[in-house]
């Protein structure tokens, strides 16, 4: 009986070696399975996570250049001028810095253009009704080249402006036309004398003669003053451009009415 038992502990006896392997192998067969049930979770996720994820690359992209083109206008208002460059938009007119601003998160460069027939713009001079049609800029990107565009002529311009982004893939554009922030102001001297003030020195004297003849377009909250004197120093009138706007000169008129915006008599 005791040969018997002896023989039966022996049986179920573990055989240490054989066990440690066992558990070994059967951690490998685990592992192994656990990276084929992982390769085929990536095979079926990832393509699905890089389109969400490219997806969001190309909304951030498009609400980073609105939130450009709304810096650009600002600057626009606040200074009478176009931006010379997006880096002129850092800090005060863009949440963003300098990197930030001139490239896209994949790191290519963003493109800012003014229509070319506005390169010598000035608002003192101001736009006559032909080229109004030409205040207007772009942004361009590229989230996997770099666009690198040719506008120094408009035709080149109109080209871009012209452009089917949809048919480019990755390509972003936001066209913005700032037509609607210019006002029309007309001068015309009746008789010799007076003087006026148009956003920026220097004002136009007449020096006794006849004032020239003025119909251009000003951007809104453009300073304009008019001064019956033929020299500019104080003006009897002053106001900031917020409608279309027609004053005339008459020195026939008397003192502190010469300049009406309406057509005389006084």
């Amino acid at each position: 009986m005791a040969m018997v038992d002896h023989c039966l502990l022996s049986v179920v006896k573990k055989d240490p070696s054989r066990s440690a392997f066992q558990e070994a192998g059967f951690g490998l067969i685990a592992m192994i399975g656990l990276l084929a049930l992982l390769s085929v979770g990536l095979a079926v996720f990832s393509p699905s996570l890089i389109r969400i994820w490219d997806r969001h690359e190309q909304d951030l992209e498009t609400h980073h250049l609105d939130v450009i083109k709304k810096g650009i206008i600002t600057y626009l208002r606040q200074n009478n001028a176009f931006p010379p460059s997006l880096v002129s938009l850092v800090p005060d007119y863009v949440p963003f810095s300098t990197p930030q601003i001139t490239t896209n998160a994949r790191g290519f460069t963003r493109y800012y253009a003014v229509h070319p027939g506005l390169a010598g713009f000035n608002n003192r001079t101001g736009l006559s009704a032909a080229e109004l049609v030409n205040a207007r800029f772009l942004l361009l990107s590229n989230l996997t080249q770099d666009v690198a565009p040719i506008i120094t002529t408009p035709a080149e311009f109109e080209t871009w402006w012209t452009t089917n982004e949809s048919l480019v893939p990755d390509l972003h554009m936001h066209r913005s036309n700032v037509g609607y922030l210019f006002y029309s102001l007309a001068i015309t001297p009746e008789g010799n004398g007076a003087s006026f003030f148009i956003a920026t020195a220097p004002a136009t004297d007449s020096g006794g003669g006849l004032l020239p003849t003025h119909n251009a377009f000003h951007l809104a909250g453009t300073m304009i003053g008019f001064d019956e004197a033929t020299t500019y120093t104080f003006p009897e009138v002053q106001f900031a451009l917020t409608t279309n706007t027609a004053y005339w000169f008459d020195p026939l008129c008397s003192a502190a009415k010469q300049w009406n915006p309406l057509k005389p008599s006084c």
